[in-house]
């Protein structure tokens, strides 16, 4: 299942004020190992050998059309030119309905 690209940021904002650390970027196979952003990704792994740890991985939903952006003011993924959520509050604060 893949997550929205604006829940992912809140995720890895929430993980990294609490100390975790963070590596996100696109997954690529090269000569058999797993990279990440030009990062070995079992090297990262076996930095936390023998320790507790959890591994979250998620897919971030793919913009594939260009077209879905993500607010930079309410964090909500939208279509239009602007956030409709933000366009409402704009419009419900001026008075104009």
């Amino acid at each position: 299942m893949s997550i929205s690209r604006s829940d992912a940021r809140s995720l890895s904002a929430e993980a990294s004020k609490k100390g975790a650390a963070i590596l996100g970027g696109q997954l690529s196979q090269k000569e058999g190992r797993f990279v990440i952003n030009k990062i070995d990704a079992l090297e990262l792994l076996e930095k936390y050998a023998g320790k507790n740890i959890i591994f979250i991985i998620g897919e971030v939903k793919d913009n594939e059309t260009g077209q879905v952006k993500t607010c930079l003011t309410c964090g909500r993924d939208y279509i239009d030119s602007e956030c409709p959520h933000c366009a409402r509050v704009r419009s419900r604060l001026r008075g104009s309905r």
